[in-house]
């Protein structure tokens, strides 16, 4: 060392150990885009479940159970969909032998607002009302997630053990 250079002090050091740490967990961290993201699929999601068993439970059906199994398949319908920016069913019969059930169906959709908006265009749908009233079902998994642009895409697997 020089005369010029002043030596090193504890806290010098411990301020440049400590910057890449610091610099890590900014970059780590989720921010508020994140965050919200989340809480707008939880509000999505909830308004869709509520809605669909809404239309259920006027019609004296028995309300549908969330099963973490469909609801498995119902995020990665939703998410595949997202990536890829297209709609399209997935393959039930992994469902049914994965997750035990006797019967299982699907509702897709893309670009509603909402989750009440997705489940009044699927009952104005004859095949997705049908699926939405299918008495023998008993079992929900519903997810909904965005692309890059912000467009909802959403997957409802329903079950029957």
């Amino acid at each position: 060392m020089n005369s010029r250079t002043p030596a090193p002090t504890t806290s010098r050091l411990a301020a440049l150990v400590a910057a890449p740490a610091v610099l890590a967990a900014l970059v780590a961290a989720p921010g508020p885009a994140v965050a919200a993201g989340a809480e707008a699929q939880q509000r999505y999601q909830g308004a869709a479940v509520r809605h669909t068993n809404g239309e259920r439970t006027e019609r004296d059906l028995v309300a549908l159970k969330r099963q973490k199994c469909v609801q498995k398949y119902a995020v990665k319908q939703a998410r595949w969909m997202a990536a890829n920016e297209t709609m399209a069913h997935q393959d039930l019969q992994p469902i049914l032998s994965d997750c035990g059930l006797r019967s299982v169906g699907e509702n897709v959709a893309y670009g509603y607002a909402g989750g009440k908006a997705v489940v009044a265009a699927w009952m104005d749908s004859p095949g997705h009302r049908a699926n939405i009233l299918e008495p023998s079902y008993r079992l929900l998994g519903l997810a909904a997630r965005t692309d890059d642009d912000g467009t909802w895409y959403v997957a409802q697997v329903f079950g029957r053990k």
